[in-house]
């Protein structure tokens, strides 16, 4: 058998290395001995479904699972290693689904736009005050609940409307609205 310097020194060096790791993970980590737990947590009437564990006589459950079951809310902040528990912001507004957000002064104003179910809708009025400003005339089509944009007698754009529910007003969504008119508008 030949003996390898070359093997011997890459071998050391890994042998070091990895004692190395060693020696550092024993001063980073420390074992403890804990009994898996099989409490119960009900929290006001509700069950906690999270793993728990005994130590020194204390359950310890997941500091989410607790809070989110105390109708609080959890977050993390990895940069500081910190778990703040709060009070949910009380928010009655549903949350906004739309892609696009109308600028605040249409949102403001219930002539031109109208928020369903956290969709953002155009009205009728908000389309053709937006193809005058381009300097188009409009023709709306009650039959077929379409708005056109005319220059002249050539269509530039049009959009069918919708109803929506519970809702006498003809709409778009704001979405399709900033995709497909606005651009022709321009």
């Amino acid at each position: 058998m030949k003996f390898n310097v070359k093997s011997f020194i890459c071998g050391m060096l890994v042998m070091g290395v990895l004692s190395g790791i060693a020696v550092y993970a024993a001063d980073a980590w420390q074992t403890i001995s804990v009994l898996p737990n099989t409490i119960k947590v009900v929290v006001e009437g509700k069950a906690v479904q999270a793993d728990n564990f005994l130590y020194d006589d204390t359950t310890y459950l997941p500091i989410r699972a607790v809070s989110e079951a105390l109708g609080l809310d959890v977050q993390y902040d990895g940069t500081t290693s910190t778990a703040t528990i709060s009070e949910k912001k009380e928010d009655n507004a549903v949350m906004t689904t739309s892609k696009y957000t109308p600028p605040a002064e249409y949102i403001n104003d219930n002539a031109y736009v109208l928020k369903k179910d956290g969709i953002y809708y155009v009205l009728l009025n908000f389309i053709a005050n937006k193809i005058q400003d381009a300097g188009y005339k409009y023709k709306y089509d009650d039959e077929t609940r379409t708005i056109y944009a005319l220059n002249g007698d050539k269509v530039v754009c049009s959009v069918h409307t919708i109803l929506l529910e519970n809702e006498p007003l003809s709409v778009i969504p704001y979405d399709q609205f900033v995709e497909e008119i606005e651009p022709l508008l321009k």
